[in-house]
């Protein structure tokens, strides 16, 4: 929704999800090669993209590193999609495991960062329209994990970090998207987004999680959920706690 919301600004371009930085194999190794150029869901996303599988094996044999992909990919993209943007961006949710990486070798990269509440992020994940993940601490930890790569990005680099939370921005789109355009030093129209469709989605009342899987998503996510300001239901264990704080 929120990338759908950034295309829409004349300067911005964004292909479909490239996970170039999601896997931990270093760049240039066969197991990555194999990866990036086999995997069925990426070579669906380069066809949306009007990327062939030729131009990208092209792309990856001249490239000495996952940012020399990326900008390989990114100029041939907007050439072919949008070619009057002046910059682009990547929504791959994945590619958080790589956020270092991304930071210290892309030194102007800026990060978006959309949260929402963990409850409905597992929900989500148990229905498996786009990724399905039956286990809730499984599900727990895609949120938990993910926001706390996210603190460490912001401690180190807390000027090219913007965060919001999907219910706000849900709540008040215009808002937030001029908010992030400020952030990124591009103008804001709010003609251009006229035609935006937000809709929120809560699964709140559909009962995909037991209570017991509830209490324990909570136990898995407080130290965020504390963070961000959602507010935490069931009860947790004092050893729990304190090792919560002790971690944060």
């Amino acid at each position: 929704m929120l990338r759908d919301a950034l295309r829409l600004h004349d300067n911005l371009g964004c292909p479909e999800e490239t996970h170039f930085f999601r896997w931990g194999d270093p760049f240039g190794t066969d197991a990555l090669n194999r990866t990036l150029s086999n995997n069925q869901v990426l070579k669906k996303h380069r066809e949306l993209d009007g990327v062939t599988e030729d131009e990208f094996r092209e792309l990856l044999a001249k490239s000495n590193s996952r940012a020399d992909l990326y900008h390989r990919y990114m100029r041939l993209y907007l050439a072919k999609n949008k070619p009057s943007a002046t910059r682009w961006f990547d929504k791959t949710p994945q590619n958080v495991y790589g956020a270092m990486l991304i930071a210290t070798t892309m030194p102007r990269v800026k990060f978006v960062h959309i949260v929402r509440d963990p409850r409905n992020v597992a929900a989500s994940l148990r229905i498996g329209k786009v990724v399905k993940v039956e286990s809730i601490v499984g599900s727990a930890n895609y949120w938990h994990e993910s926001v706390q790569i996210i603190k460490g990005l912001k401690r180190a680099f807390p000027e090219r970090v913007h965060e919001l939370r999907y219910e706000d921005f849900v709540a008040n789109p215009l808002v937030h998207i001029e908010s992030i355009l400020s952030f990124l030093g591009e103008p804001f129209n709010a003609a251009t987004f006229a035609d935006l469709n937000i809709r929120n989605s809560d699964h709140a009342e559909e009962s995909l999680l037991t209570p017991e899987e509830l209490q324990r998503l909570e136990s898995i996510c407080q130290l965020g959920m504390k963070r961000y300001k959602y507010k935490i239901e069931g009860p947790t264990s004092s050893s729990q706690s304190t090792t919560s704080q002790l971690s944060e």
